[in-house]
């Protein structure tokens, strides 16, 4: 946070540079050296170091002097304790965005993992006569109306269907051949009276029967 209460953005290229509350907490130690770099056993005043993405670097070897400086902050008598708490607890309010930042794209990764898992072995199933994995196949439709690839709203509630044409089932990916039932799924609702000038995706006829249940978990009735 700013001085005045505002949100202060975290700089998403140094999430570990100083952020507002240190760099005005520095004003008070103009006169005197900040850091320490112990690579080449010298101190510097803030004036002296060099700079780079808000992380302030040793002019000598350029190394990150950061936790230096906070480590000076943290003891310097020459900050009123108001500014030196105001510091500290914008510093652990940082670190816990980064650290949740971190654990949402932990997660993330880990449910892009599965999601890739679950549509190649339900794939790998399909490619074998007469055995299909409908719990893949439903874990595969949820995923796909959960981040938008299949519809689940404005439905009408006559679905054509015909023999398939070689198109990709929405849901599974597989192509459905000419010897089975291809049900077309309108993306919107239509702009005109005309089937031809409906924008529309394949389904199988089992996925179309799967889609058609979980889509109505997330369509209020």
């Amino acid at each position: 946070m700013a001085p005045d209460g505002t949100p202060s953005h975290l700089d998403c290229r140094a999430p570990r540079a100083l952020n507002l509350e240190e760099r005005s907490a520095l004003g008070y130690c103009a006169g005197h050296p900040i850091a320490e770099c112990a690579r080449c056993r010298r101190r510097f005043r803030e004036s002296d170091l060099a700079t780079h993405h808000r992380t302030h670097l040793c002019p000598s070897c350029r190394e990150d002097l950061t936790e230096s400086i906070r480590a000076h902050l943290d003891t310097c008598a020459m900050l009123p304790e108001e500014v030196r708490r105001r510091a500290r607890a914008a510093r652990e309010a940082a670190e816990r965005l980064i650290k949740r930042s971190h654990e949402l794209a932990d997660r993330a990764d880990v449910l892009m993992r599965e999601a890739e898992a679950t549509i190649a072995a339900l794939r790998d199933t399909r490619r074998r006569p007469d055995s299909k994995d409908l719990e893949a196949l439903r874990l595969a439709i949820r995923l796909k109306l959960a981040d938008g690839r299949l519809p689940h709203r404005d439905i009408p509630p006559t679905i054509v269907g015909g023999p398939g044409n070689g198109s990709a089932c929405a849901a599974c990916d597989e192509i459905v051949p000419p010897g089975d039932l291809m049900m077309r799924i309108p993306l919107c609702a239509p702009r005109s009276s005309k089937a031809s000038e409906m924008e529309t995706i394949a389904l199988h006829a089992d996925c179309f029967q799967l889609w058609n249940q979980e889509r109505r978990r997330l369509t209020p009735s």
